[in-house]
């Protein structure tokens, strides 16, 4: 059984990294500090380290305050990393300049991971991969205490859209009742993640939303915002995370993009779709990927360019 590899690759190692994906989310670093966690109370030397920082938003979580930057791995031997949420190796940034003969364990849960690991745990239908994690602690015999329990909490219901999105199933929600008897406060976790943006977050959404338009009968939305408007009211990219869905929840909609200018002539592209389109073949397009309902790829060329290029592949499935 795959869990049980996972469990004796860790059984037999004493030094252990665990790293994720740059631009970081909800599931990946609650995945991440919820294992961290986990493996030091099991004795292990346990670190988490980063090629990007804590969104603001994160700190909040047990251990946040404890992750530490690529710089960490020139100093320091390991004999096990193990990626968490992380699609390929390329996401990985500055980390994956530490790999080469190491043992490296890939826990991930999304359709399009290229299963880069010596052992790759990788659950397409789990919700989250802080659903895995958790399954993992457990199969470790750990116990899930009130800090591990906020942090799996926290990548579950940001990676399912507070259980609204069609990952989420019967075992998510088994998963969250047990998170909820180990000490985790939805209400706490909600305050902290949904109601607690800042200013500038708000104002770019109102600025990004002058730009929204619709195509194919109304079947497509689109929404942009260049490096200039994101720099000029914030400067945090983080800020950028939810606009997508603005274009989604809109009642016509099936298939909704999120274009953000990264730097010149080199485009962050995010889709949504609500129940008929697969936005994961059309990010595999651009050498992207994610999930079916959920995913992103990166375009190159002006925002006008990467919107003609992306709209002509979504007119093929609409």
């Amino acid at each position: 059984m795959i869990y049980q590899q996972v469990v004796n690759a860790i059984n037999e190692s004493s030094n252990i990294i665990i790293t994720s994906h740059v631009n970081p989310d909800g599931d990946n670093i609650g995945a991440s500090l919820a294992l961290c966690q986990a493996l030091l109370k099991l004795g292990k030397d346990a670190v988490f380290v980063l090629d990007d920082s804590v969104p603001e938003l994160y700190k909040f979580l047990p251990g946040a305050e404890k992750v530490q930057k690529p710089d960490f791995l020139q100093k320091n031997s390991f004999d096990l990393l193990i990626s968490m949420d992380c699609g390929d190796l390329e996401r990985l940034g500055r980390v994956k300049d530490y790999i080469q003969g190491r043992k490296l364990i890939n826990i991930d849960h999304h359709i399009s991971n290229t299963k880069f690991g010596s052992i790759n745990l990788v659950e397409e239908n789990a919700a989250a991969t802080a659903e895995i994690a958790y399954k993992l602690i457990k199969s470790m015999g750990i116990f899930i205490d009130k800090d591990i329990a906020q942090c799996v909490y926290t990548g579950i219901v940001t990676d399912t859209g507070q259980f609204q999105y069609s990952n989420t199933t019967e075992e998510t929600h088994v998963i969250a009742a047990e998170l909820i008897i180990a000490g985790v406060s939805p209400a706490d976790i909600f305050n902290k993640v949904y109601q607690n943006n800042p200013k500038e977050k708000i104002l770019l959404m109102k600025e990004a939303l002058k730009s929204l338009d619709f195509h194919f009968n109304d079947k497509a939305s689109c929404i942009t915002i260049s490096r200039s408007q994101l720099d000029s009211i914030s400067g945090d990219e983080l800020d950028t995370e939810g606009i997508v869905n603005l274009a989604r929840d809109i009642a016509s909609v099936e298939v909704a993009v999120f274009l953000k200018e990264k730097e010149p002539n080199i485009v962050k592209a995010s889709l949504r779709s609500k129940s008929r389109v697969d936005v994961c073949a059309i990010a595999k397009e651009f050498g992207g990927g994610g999930h079916i309902r959920a995913s992103g790829c990166t375009i190159e060329g002006t925002i006008e360019q990467a919107k003609e290029k992306i709209l002509s592949v979504i007119q093929k499935q609409i």
